[in-house]
């Protein structure tokens, strides 16, 4: 037994231990409740879209794109995925489990939002810098809209549009009606991220030199508010209603809660080492965060702002992702792209016994982002 132990490695004893508590606690109790969707991970390593089967928690196959990818996008019962270098916009075919239709870009893809309101999905693409409207429906390229500098982010909200630049200060609106300029706001630093605000009237930019978020009137363009920040700030995450604001930054223990409607910092509390991923459950009125650095999961209660529940994961959790119906929480790591599953219900529930991480299953190494897709659509 000892040589065998020997040649295992620490992954394989993980996934055989969880297995195994799999097993016993399914012999033991009530097994859970399953969810019925596809978990699709864009794997740079595989240049493809790895696909797992969430009612079993088990891998089933690559989606061969042979291009590396970069977002996948949902629109009603479709899914696409961007590959940045290739410059192509890939329609995936879940039916058939292989890449459909290809729509060439005109250049490097550099984000790309899916707007439901429209039925469009909106593309930028740098050299040439450009704004490119799909209509999902046909799969064809509506209107090109030149830009005057490559982009950095891009968001949209009802008919609108707003781009960031990579190389000036400036954010720009247009019209996803018809592709009309609506104004050019000037900031005073580069845009690092930037989204709309729930009700779609701000904009929300982060200043990384200046260590701001910044708020503009989405119709108008008029800077409302500079809200100064301890640190750069870097993912922005909203609770259901849209009333708060997440905001972490790469190096930092802590994150920032932001009132956006108010222009207010409403406080800085620590969510462990280095928070990153951020995913909230609206049933439950909790923010989930992924800790890379020390390998866990901690789950802050939003309302009273304290530590609900945190989960070791090991190796180094990047994106969370919650099934639609908030039983599941999915760990993507960051590089290995292993997923570990962990039941809201159980780690929550300090009576049940029962470890909170389920299980872990591979999914392609090098994970760009990931997806959730119930099966009925």
């Amino acid at each position: 037994m000892a040589p065998f132990l020997s040649n295992m490695t620490r992954r394989d004893l993980v996934r055989t231990s969880l297995g195994a508590g799999l097993f016993a606690t399914g012999c033991s109790r009530t097994l859970a409740t399953r969810y019925f969707g596809w978990l699709l991970v864009a794997s740079a390593t595989e240049k493809g879209i790895a696909v797992a089967d969430l009612s079993e928690f088990r891998r089933l196959n690559t989606i061969a794109l042979n291009e590396t990818p970069g977002q996948l996008l949902r629109v009603a019962d479709k899914v696409f995925a961007t590959c940045p270098e290739a410059r192509q916009l890939v329609e995936i075919d879940l039916g058939r489990f292989q890449a459909g239709a290809r729509l060439q870009m005109p250049g490097r893809i550099v984000s790309a939002v899916a707007s439901p309101d429209t039925g469009t999905i909106i593309v930028a693409t740098a050299q040439p810098a450009t704004l490119v409207m799909v209509e999902v429906k046909s799969g064809k390229i509506t209107r090109r809209v030149a830009l005057a500098t490559d982009p950095s982010a891009l968001d949209v909200a009802g008919a609108q549009a707003a781009v960031a630049s990579q190389t000036t200060d400036v954010i720009s609106r247009f019209s996803l009606k018809d592709g009309a300029p609506l104004g050019d706001s000037k900031l005073g630093d580069l845009c690092g991220s930037m989204r709309f605000r729930n009700d779609g009237k701000a904009i929300l930019a982060g200043l990384g030199k200046t260590r701001q978020i910044v708020t503009l009137n989405a119709e108008t363009g008029a800077l409302l508010a500079r809200l100064p920040m301890r640190f750069a700030p870097g993912r922005f995450c909203f609770n259901a209603d849209g009333g708060q604001m997440f905001v972490t930054a790469t190096g930092e223990d802590a994150v920032v809660i932001v009132s956006p409607y108010q222009s207010q910092i409403d406080q800085t509390i620590v969510a462990g080492r280095t928070p990153w991923g951020m995913a909230v459950s609206a049933t439950r009125n909790l923010l989930l965060i992924t800790n890379p650095a020390s390998g866990d999961l901690t789950i802050l209660d939003i309302e009273t702002r304290r530590l609900s529940a945190s989960v070791h994961i090991g190796g180094e959790p990047g994106e969370v992702l919650l099934t639609p119906d908030e039983e599941y929480a999915l760990v993507v790591g960051r590089e290995a792209g292993d997923v570990a599953v962990v039941r809201m219900k159980t780690v929550l529930d300090r009576s049940v016994r029962t470890k909170p991480l389920l299980t872990m299953f591979p999914m392609g190494g090098l994970p760009q982002a990931s997806l959730i897709m119930p099966k009925e659509a």
